[in-house]
């Protein structure tokens, strides 16, 4: 019992650091202390005409009164992390995890502590859409009226697809499997939801921007915050770019840097984390592609996951989004949950690996296609030699 009180106060401790890192970078800082990308895409707006991921941007300067948007991004920014403070801190209270638990969650490189302390992911747009999905999972596990459940459900994910298509993309794939678990959902309310969720994407999709509207927003920004955005290459003026765009000027660039297998450690700590949280035995896991293809065939819409992957470059995004999104899945969907109480071996490593890592939001190595190049380099130079041997 003592034990637990020392924990709990802790996690409290993470909080309130966490909260005081947050303010210290966004309503008590008067110049930029995150990425100029993430900024540059928070400030998307609809330019007199509907673009995608300018949702969030067009209620920013809704809300602004003096053209200058920095402090109101910031003081959104602020907002919206308290909000994922209590949507996180609710859903593990409601699951009655164990403060043993509920600490490890805290300090994972996936937790608030870890975010806040790099300066990481607290002010990405993913943060908004695991906001509104925890909302809707709290929705889900409360109401009990279908209807005001479907129009709660609809609303909120067609938000997420218009603060950003791709976040939301394997957001709604986890929501659609919780519906089918846990909701009192028909198939046919089910196929309507949808229905209704694909032809937002295709709208999205189709409103995709270009170069243009690239050149309204940019046009509209004021003078200082077009100087927070240091960057040239930015989200403004990536906002018409489709996916083979992102393919061939990011993936390929992450695929041939030299660093892509090494995004394969940040896919361990994911499982190790959630193995150790939950105290999921290793073994008791079946290590075989048959229940993965067996569950990919049930829930096609998860096949969007690897196709993210491949057109986007922002692995680190993905895999923070993807850790939330099975976290908090796997409490509404699970009843019983082993409560890890005990300190172990373990527990003590994954603490120790978590408070020494960072997991960037991106790139690991995007200085250029450094296996390619030097395997042209190779190939070259033995052409140029038989060239000159037998030529």
């Amino acid at each position: 019992m003592k034990l637990d009180k020392v924990t709990n106060l802790v996690s409290l401790l993470i909080y309130f650091l966490s909260i005081a890192q947050v303010a210290k970078k966004t309503i008590l800082s008067s110049t930029l202390e995150y990425s100029p990308w993430s900024y540059s895409e928070l400030i998307i707006f609809y330019p007199g005409l509907f673009t995608r991921r300018g949702f969030l941007g067009e209620l920013i300067t809704l809300i602004d009164s003096d053209l200058i948007l920095f402090d109101t991004v910031n003081f959104i920014l602020f907002i919206n992390f308290i909000i994922f403070i209590l949507l996180s801190f609710a859903h593990i209270k409601i699951s009655k995890l164990t403060p043993l638990q509920h600490l490890l969650y805290l300090i994972s490189i996936f937790g608030i502590l870890n975010i806040t302390l790099f300066n990481q992911y607290y002010h990405r747009k993913e943060m908004f859409v695991l906001n509104l999905f925890m909302l809707t999972l709290l929705i889900i596990k409360i109401n009990t009226k279908t209807t005001i459940t479907f129009i709660a459900t609809v609303t909120l994910s067609i938000l997420m697809i218009l603060i950003h298509e791709g976040i939301a993309m394997i957001t709604i794939a986890f929501i659609i499997l919780i519906l089918k678990k846990k909701s009192s959902f028909s198939p046919y309310l089910i196929k309507t939801y949808s229905t209704i969720i694909f032809l937002s994407f295709i709208g999205v999709i189709l409103s995709s921007g270009n170069d243009t509207v690239s050149d309204l927003i940019w046009g509209d920004l004021s003078e200082f915050d077009r100087s927070l955005i240091s960057i040239e290459t930015n989200a403004i003026t990536a906002i018409g770019w489709s996916l083979f765009d992102s393919f061939f000027e990011t993936t390929q660039v992450l695929i041939f840097s030299g660093s892509m297998f090494l995004w394969s450690f940040y896919f361990a700590m994911f499982i190790w984390t959630f193995l150790v949280i939950f105290k999921i035995e290793p073994n008791k896991i079946i290590l075989s592609s048959i229940p993965v293809k067996e569950f990919l065939l049930k829930e096609k819409y998860f096949i969007v996951i690897p196709i993210l992957f491949f057109v986007g470059f922002d692995w680190g995004r993905w895999i923070f989004s993807l850790f939330h999104l099975s976290f908090f899945s796997f409490l509404i969907l699970n009843d019983k949950i082993y409560k890890n109480k005990n300190w172990s071996i373990s527990i003590g490593a994954l603490v120790l690996v978590s408070l020494l890592t960072i997991m960037p939001e991106c790139c690991l190595q995007m200085e250029g296609t450094t296996v390619s190049s030097n395997y042209y380099r190779v190939l070259k130079s033995i052409q140029l030699t038989f060239q000159s041997a037998f030529g």
